[in-house]
């Protein structure tokens, strides 16, 4: 067990992180000016356009763990090295934060793609929902969008639940009550009741391209005047209206992920 003690401002927060790889340590992230963002090994500090610069290298075990996009297309975060990785989670069921989370995701990497930058930056919205997440219900999700240039990942239950355990966010399964079943809107895909729900913390990170954990970023999308497709906008739940109105909580903006990837690696993304 890792676990990263967080303290932005007034804020002060714990993060659990569980994996089988790693011995327990306290990552202190700091309140103090921004220096630089390549803090030492086992510190924090706050990034100046939100959220925390890390440097932790990811270990072999989470960088092979099999991986595979909408398309069938089969990878690894090691094959990846060489290029930046900005990282979420999500599940295409999710009715209350995921459809903003993949709104954001979209814009993201658009804006990758308008600074011809698709050759260093990759984005991926890797799913914790590996038994329903299959790669054809993830390319009929993307299909929803208008623009697809970032990628949705699937894999193992076994690969994906290591994988989000190392970087902090394990999720559980929740059945849902006949009642929710019935007041929830039907899946967007199926038209049928929606059984559960996979309960997670949400968060972006961003991997460098030695494969090192760079940046995180924790709490709800908040999108903004950016749009989600009609489709997912119906799926919301009535407590997913009001997180697409405004989130609950602590949340992010797609502008410190821009932050962060300039800082990273030199590549101004447009706002």
């Amino acid at each position: 067990m890792r676990k990263f003690i967080v303290s932005l401002g007034i804020v002060l927060f714990s993060l659990s992180l569980l994996t089988s790889c790693r011995s327990e340590k306290v990552i202190e992230v700091s309140n103090q000016a921004h220096s630089t963002a390549t803090p030492k090994t086992g510190t924090g500090e706050a990034a100046p356009g939100g959220g925390t610069y890390l440097n932790e290298p990811i270990p072999t075990e989470v960088l092979n763990l099999p991986l595979v996009d909408q398309n069938g297309e089969t990878f690894t975060l090691e094959s990846l090295k060489g290029q930046t990785v900005v990282i979420t989670n999500f599940l295409t069921s999710c009715q209350e934060i995921c459809p903003m989370t993949s709104a954001s995701m979209r814009d993201v990497g658009d804006a990758i793609v308008s600074a011809k930058a698709s050759n260093k930056i990759k984005v991926l919205e890797i799913t914790v929902d590996a038994k329903r997440d299959v790669p054809s219900r993830l390319l009929a999700y993307q299909n929803l969008f208008a623009t697809k240039n970032w990628s949705l990942v699937g894999g193992t239950e076994a690969g994906l639940a290591k994988l989000w355990n190392y970087f902090g966010a394990p999720a559980t399964k929740e059945e849902f009550s006949e009642s929710d079943k019935a007041s929830n809107p039907p899946d967007w895909q199926s038209g049928k009741l929606v059984s559960y729900d996979m309960v997670h913390a949400n968060l972006v990170i961003i991997v460098d391209d030695k494969s090192i954990w760079r940046w995180l970023d924790l709490g709800a999308p908040n999108v903004g005047s950016a749009k989600i497709p009609e489709k997912l906008k119906s799926y919301l739940s009535a407590d997913g209206l009001k997180n697409l109105e405004k989130p609950e909580g602590s949340s992010w903006k797609v502008d410190a992920v821009y932050s962060a990837l300039k800082d990273i690696t030199g590549v101004s993304l447009a706002k």
